[in-house]
């Protein structure tokens, strides 16, 4: 297995750990009571598992056997103490799938996601809604990316993505709104973007906005966040993030980030999960990316779960 995937995986793998580990600690408050407890970290996640399996044999109406697996990890551990709230997430999803029944018809890449977000807020007042917020946003996928190309009848990959390449890292200082368990904004005047790109092939290449023959691009500019969940009816739940980052040398540039995700409660360990993405960045692609997944599957939550 790629070194680089090895990497990524145990990572997550030690994240899961702690994070597992954190749902288990008490911290005891300096005046309370001998005896009582007060718990200031919460935690929970979910874990999905969709798999698809199509097998035609002598099959007059035509098509090609397929298999398909896809796996989604969401992590949160939250410390809350006073005027602190600490936030963390941990989302990683993985899919691949293999159409036909020729031996070289390998696996392909379907998703792969590495996110892992991090936002420390203090309350400006006992009673108030608004926070002083410092944040980490970091993103990258776990195995490279191929495009498939056909020439001359023959068919041939070009690598066009790999584990941090491209990676980002959008550090930020600001002013959040929180309404509890539903919506937020963050607004930063002050915001760092770093683009790496650790793949020498793509690094000389110029890949992802970064200078030929360089493995880190830095901006520096401001920032828009914003998440809303609401459950639309009875065992649906809707929710959407958006991310907006503009570089102060080049304002009429704006990157957009956008997520929606409708989670269909069938019952306790099943889910139907639709979910869309767009992304704008100019220096990336000079065209919208565009991402829709519709899962129905496992899923299984457990206490605290975000």
């Amino acid at each position: 297995m790629n070194k680089t995937i090895q990497f990524s995986l145990s990572l997550a793998v030690l994240l899961f750990i702690a994070a597992g580990t954190a749902s288990n600690a008490q911290t005891v408050a300096p005046d309370a009571p001998v005896g009582d407890t007060i718990r200031y970290w919460t935690t929970g996640g979910s874990t999905g598992l969709n798999f698809s399996q199509v097998m035609l044999n002598n099959w007059a109406g035509g098509g090609e056997s397929s298999i398909s697996i896809a796996s989604l990890q969401k992590l949160r551990a939250h410390y809350a103490r006073g005027r602190s709230l600490w936030e963390n997430r941990l989302n990683v999803a993985f899919g691949l799938i293999r159409q036909g029944d020729d031996d070289n018809d390998n696996f392909r890449k379907t998703d792969d996601i590495f996110q892992l977000q991090s936002q420390y807020n203090y309350r400006i007042s006992p009673d108030s809604n608004f926070y002083v917020t410092a944040q980490a946003d970091f993103r990258t996928q776990m195995a490279a990316g191929y495009e498939y190309l056909e020439e001359n009848g023959e068919q041939r990959r070009e690598l066009i993505s790999d584990f941090l390449a491209p990676g980002f890292l959008l550090t930020s200082i600001g002013v959040t709104y929180k309404k509890p368990a539903r919506f937020s904004v963050s607004v930063s005047p002050v915001t760092g973007k770093f683009t790496f790109v650790r793949n020498e092939r793509l690094s000389n290449a110029g890949a992802f906005g970064v200078e030929p023959g360089e493995s880190m691009r830095a901006e520096f500019g401001a920032s828009l966040t914003s998440s809303y969940e609401k459950e639309v009816l009875t065992n649906i739940t809707f929710t959407t993030n958006l991310g907006l980052f503009a570089n102060y040398d080049s304002f009429s540039h704006i990157d957009v980030n956008w997520e929606g995700t409708l989670v269909m409660k069938v019952n306790r360990f099943i889910n139907s999960t639709v979910s869309a993405q767009l992304i704008y960045d100019h220096d990336v692609l000079q065209k919208t990316q565009l991402r829709n997944v519709i899962n129905v599957g496992f899923l299984y939550k457990w206490p605290n779960a975000g």
